[in-house]
């Protein structure tokens, strides 16, 4: 089974498969009457700027094979330039056959270029209005799943049994279950903290700090005692002047 996904790409270039029979019948009319009345005008001007009377038809064959080619693949850009060549080649035409310009240098680089350009943008016209063709995308229905013939049968698969973890008891002390639910202990910054508000906000000596900090089983030396006054005053600097107690 195919399944399509883009919509069919189109094989021509060209005007709208919608248009009547008349607008072909009009637009193949205006192309070819325009291409018969301009062809005399490109050769007469081939033949103004030097190009050999041999040759000189071939201009209006290039001009023309341009413009045909843009019309057919319906290419704006390429049409709008094309009618202003084959337009630009009437008008030369003309002041030059009536004397009012002369073959002038750019004149002449002009006419000499218009080959190698038309020759650029037809080539660049032959693909255009093509639209690739993607392959059409196949579903393979042995990979979907099953046929509704041919039943999948299921075996039943009982769960395997985790087994318990052993569980292992251990007699707790009842010291250690006391010493878990007593708090901890105070911090020595803490406990010299409190002491400032403990003596009426006034500021602990050594001596007060020692007693507090040997109450609450800390180390309580001078040097200890002067460190943990420092670290408290520090982050609160008005309690150092605090008058001492």
């Amino acid at each position: 089974m195919s399944v399509r996904k883009n919509p069919a790409p189109l094989d021509d270039a060209g005007p709208s498969p919608s248009l009547s029979l008349t607008d072909r019948i009009l637009l193949g009319t205006a192309l070819v009457a325009g291409i018969a009345v301009t062809a005399v005008g490109e050769w007469e001007l081939a033949r103004q700027v030097g190009i050999s009377r041999a040759v000189a038809p071939l201009l209006a064959v290039v001009i023309d094979v341009y413009v045909i080619a843009a019309v057919r693949a319906a290419q704006g850009r390429d049409v709008a330039a094309a009618l202003t060549m084959m337009g630009g080649a009437q008008v030369a035409t003309h002041l030059l056959t009536t004397h009012h310009i002369s073959a002038s240098v750019p004149l002449v680089a002009a006419v000499s270029l218009v080959t190698p350009v038309v020759i650029w943008r037809v080539h660049a016209l032959a693909g255009a209005g093509r639209v690739p063709k993607v392959p059409k995308p196949v579903v393979d229905l042995s990979r979907v799943g099953t046929p509704p013939w041919k039943p999948s049968i299921v075996k039943a698969v009982s769960p395997a049994l985790t087994p318990r973890p052993e569980v292992v008891t251990a007699r707790v002390d009842p010291k250690d279950e006391k010493a878990s639910e007593s708090p901890p202990k105070p911090s020595a910054d803490e406990v010299v903290r409190s002491l400032y508000d403990a003596l009426g906000s006034r500021r602990p000596s050594t001596r007060h700090i020692a007693e507090a900090l040997r109450r609450n089983g800390l180390a309580c030396s001078d040097g200890t005692c002067r460190s943990v006054r420092q670290r408290v005053e520090k982050d609160e600097p008005e309690l150092k002047a605090l008058p001492s107690a």
